[in-house]
């Protein structure tokens, strides 16, 4: 469905001072705070039809969901205080309007009317009475849509396994020693996982124990685990982070040191992308990027979002001069941009505090803004 923000009465025009770029900011107010989703989890359905985000209410420090028809000539919003966001994130079920979401050690599933189902929760067996942290960081899905990796975190341990969806059946698959999270499967095959290794917090010492290689490659039949990337050993001349899947199977990352790359998992070949210091950043199609620079800079200057098209070598700023969030207790609500591109690659959805450092949601159509960035757009060394 072709959105039709114009005439949406929940959305009202915003044009960058810097660029002229156009976006549509979300004026209707059903929260304290609305965010967009998680990077790599889209808020915005497959057909364009709903839009999922997140609502806060200080000084609560859990978020619930919300779901937005987009349909200009039936508009509403819905909220779900029962859809808690309690741990981890939540995602859309390939083929339905329906998200994801867990509480404790269960997962379960809401519909755009509100209904909510149980889908499955984890075996008392492997939590012994422990404290359940996580159950998933993305309840990411895999490519046959009906299982949901799972990077459990009990007790201060790492527990990887995968959920079924059609029979609620949980499947224990490796034990981890350290920190791993943000397990993602690949969009292209059904049985590999990419997770990450992550820093942690010794809880008796309070030592910090820090990454060794970020991003790892494994699968549900449990013959590898390989690092990614493994030649560059983290803080010792990079900084990789925020990794996720493009849509035809690729590991992409910003590297928060030097760039943005792409990794062919199965030949191993990875290329620099664009050469840009960026924070978080997004793709369908690796050729259109959007990207945040940077929300862990905001004490010291304001925060840019950036459209980049690979083919023209060019870049343009959707937002060029965010102020920090004005948000009481902002630190705890991780209030980044965190832009991503919609599942037809016709929007952009981000957070944007441009109204005076009020967090807003942003939807920018794609069409007119590549059309913007090869006639007024720079190459990433010309760029500030």
């Amino acid at each position: 469905m072709k959105l039709d923000l114009d005439r949406h009465p929940y959305f009202e025009p915003y044009i960058d001072p810097e660029s002229g770029v156009k976006s549509y900011i979300l004026k209707e107010k059903v929260a304290d705070l609305q965010q967009n989703l998680y990077f790599s989890e889209i808020g915005l359905t497959e057909d364009n039809a709903y839009m999922w985000f997140m609502c806060l209410n200080w000084p609560a420090e859990f978020a619930h969901l919300a779901v937005m028809s987009m349909d200009p000539d039936n508009p509403f919003i819905r909220t779900f205080p029962g859809a808690g966001i309690q741990s981890g994130r939540c995602n859309l079920i390939p083929g339905t309007h329906d998200m994801l979401f867990s509480v404790r050690s269960e997962v379960y599933r809401i519909d755009v009317e509100g209904h909510i189902t149980k889908v499955f929760e984890l075996d008392e067996e492997l939590v012994k009475n422990r404290l359940v942290e996580q159950v998933s960081t993305h309840l990411s899905i895999n490519a046959d849509g009906h299982l949901v990796v799972l990077d459990m975190r009990i007790g201060g341990k790492t527990y990887v396994g995968i959920g079924d969806l059609n029979t609620g059946k949980v499947e224990l698959l490796h034990k981890f020693n350290r920190h791993y999270n943000h397990a993602q499967f690949s969009p292209v095959d059904p049985k590999q996982i990419l997770i990450d290794q992550d820093w942690e917090l010794d809880p008796v010492t309070g030592e910090r124990f820090d990454i060794d290689q970020r991003m790892w490659l494994m699968d549900t039949d449990g013959t590898y685990l390989e690092a990614v990337h493994g030649e560059k050993w983290f803080r010792h001349g990079s900084l990789i982070c925020h990794d996720f899947w493009s849509r035809d199977g690729w590991v992409c990352w910003p590297d928060l040191i030097e760039s943005v790359y792409e990794h062919d998992p199965k030949t191993k070949q990875t290329n620099l992308v664009w050469a840009y210091k960026l924070c978080h950043v997004h793709t369908n199609d690796r050729k259109y990027w959007v990207g945040d620079a940077s929300p862990y800079g905001w004490n010291k200057k304001p925060c840019k979002v950036i459209f980049f098209d690979r083919e023209s070598g060019k870049q343009i700023n959707i937002f060029s001069a965010m102020p920090k969030p004005n948000y009481k207790s902002a630190g705890i609500y991780h209030l980044d941009p965190h832009p991503q591109f919609s599942r037809d690659g016709e929007y952009i959805i981000s957070m944007t505090t441009v109204k005076n450092g009020e967090v807003d949601i942003a939807l920018i159509p794609v069409a007119p803004l590549a059309r913007q960035c090869k006639e007024k757009g720079v190459a990433p060394e010309e760029a500030e």
